[in-house]
């Protein structure tokens, strides 16, 4: 990939006396757009967490099976991995407010929607048309910071951004849970949020202008950029580590804890939460100390450290004889969350090119939303080879593979940057 220009400041698509406060290296946090962009993904995951702890709640209204009411979460899943790549290019080609407006607007009225459903299947349906809303958020923010931030401004953005999504996770299902307990319908209507959100956009976001030749380009042409852009060693290794981290959390982790928890301890849907929760906070709490750690070892090892905490936190738990005990893996697989989510996201940042930066930030959108889609479903096939604790056996293979795939396919990209 071609270096990035340095820019010191930004041509702003609004006419605002405040252009010069607009430079590449300037602290996030005295940013009022950083705050805007953060809430992009924020409100993105709210489709989530929130209505986890409604689900029984929801089959009950319904009368449907527990396992028909899961379309509740896939209806809003499956559109975002499907949309996302199409978005990226869209963005590109059209610029970013053009696609954030009505994506925030169809996202809060088929959030709000959902409340007033009066059966499932209209409910499936307007959970489909909030997930595509929600699809382009995340990308669009992704986008933004490393197109705006630089150098140090971009580290503490990037880790800012996973720390507060860390502990939205962490909250999100709290509450759900409490304005599930006045109705099922309250948590839902959370997606009101994104109305104020909106207003925010159009009043107070001050976008760079687009003023790359993607927009000129012929689709053709602007689709072999992305390729090139995306298709090095460097850059496949760091895809693979988001979608390597992003299945183990969703297939050991989110998913098969709270099975080993409920059958072997007969632990509580509460506790089941706090221990998930616990990783949320630790994923929070390491991501917003990144700015620190990169000043003593590269991210690219810190990448490697988050791999090897990983293997442990997995191979710890078939040995866990009480359910406080998962603490511990659910903790420090938080941590190398932490680690290795907003190194890599740093670093992708950086290589993106300006012309196809959208549709690049896309490609990695869309392979998070891959990993936390396969990550049950391989989980379950190694529980069907191996049983329950073959499912942590073998997702701990998983990490250190993944650690020496990537470890070589750096090595490549090393060689191939030298031979150039």
């Amino acid at each position: 990939t071609k270096p990035m220009k340095e820019p010191t400041t930004l041509d702003l698509d609004n006419q605002s006396d405040e252009l010069s406060q607009f430079t590449s290296t300037r602290n996030p946090l005295h940013d009022r757009n950083f705050y805007i962009i953060v809430s992009l993904t924020l409100v993105e995951i709210m489709g989530g967490p929130t209505l986890g702890p409604i689900l029984p709640e929801l089959s009950k209204v319904f009368a449907v099976s527990p396992s028909e009411i899961q379309l509740v979460m896939t209806a809003f899943f499956l559109p975002i991995g499907i949309a996302t790549p199409i978005l990226g290019i869209v963005t590109d080609r059209i610029g970013v407010k053009k696609v954030l407006i009505p994506s925030l607007l169809l996202f809060a009225i088929a959030g709000s929607c959902c409340a007033f459903a009066g059966d499932f299947q209209t409910l499936i349906r307007w959970r489909f048309l909030q997930g595509l809303g929600s699809a382009s958020l995340n990308l669009i923010s992704l986008t933004l910071i490393s197109t705006i931030y630089r150098g140090k401004a971009l580290t503490m953005a990037m880790s800012i951004s996973v720390s507060a999504i860390g502990a939205s996770t962490a909250i999100y299902p709290i509450i759900g849970g409490v304005l599930a307990g006045f109705s099922w319908r309250y948590p839902f209507l959370l997606t009101t949020l994104a109305f104020p959100l909106l207003m925010l956009v159009l009043m107070v976001l001050k976008l760079p202008r687009q003023t790359s030749a993607s927009q000129n380009s012929s689709i053709k042409l602007y689709l072999q950029k992305v390729w090139q852009s995306i298709n090095n060693s460097t850059v496949l290794g760091l895809l693979l580590v988001v979608g390597s981290m992003f299945l183990i959390q969703s297939g050991p982790f989110i998913t098969y804890i709270p099975i080993l928890a409920g059958a072997n301890f007969g632990t509580s849907g509460l506790f089941i939460g706090l221990i998930l929760a616990s990783m949320s906070v630790s994923l929070g709490l390491v991501a917003s100390q990144l700015g620190r750690l990169t000043r003593r070892a590269s991210e690219i090892t810190l990448i490697k450290v988050a791999f090897a905490i990983a293997a442990i936190a997995l191979a710890m738990i078939p040995f866990i004889t009480s359910a406080g005990l998962l603490f511990v893996p659910s903790i420090l697989f938080g941590a190398a969350l932490g680690l290795a989510i907003p190194s890599s996201q740093e670093i992708l940042a950086k290589l993106a090119i300006d012309d196809t930066r959208a549709g690049f930030m896309a490609v990695n959108v869309s392979v998070q939303s891959l990993g936390i889609g396969l990550g049950p479903l391989m989980a379950g096939i190694f529980a069907g080879v191996w049983g329950m604790q073959g499912v942590f056996w073998a997702t701990a293979g998983l990490a250190v593979g993944a650690l020496v795939l990537f470890h070589f396919l750096l090595q490549q990209g090393s060689r191939n940057s030298v031979t150039r």
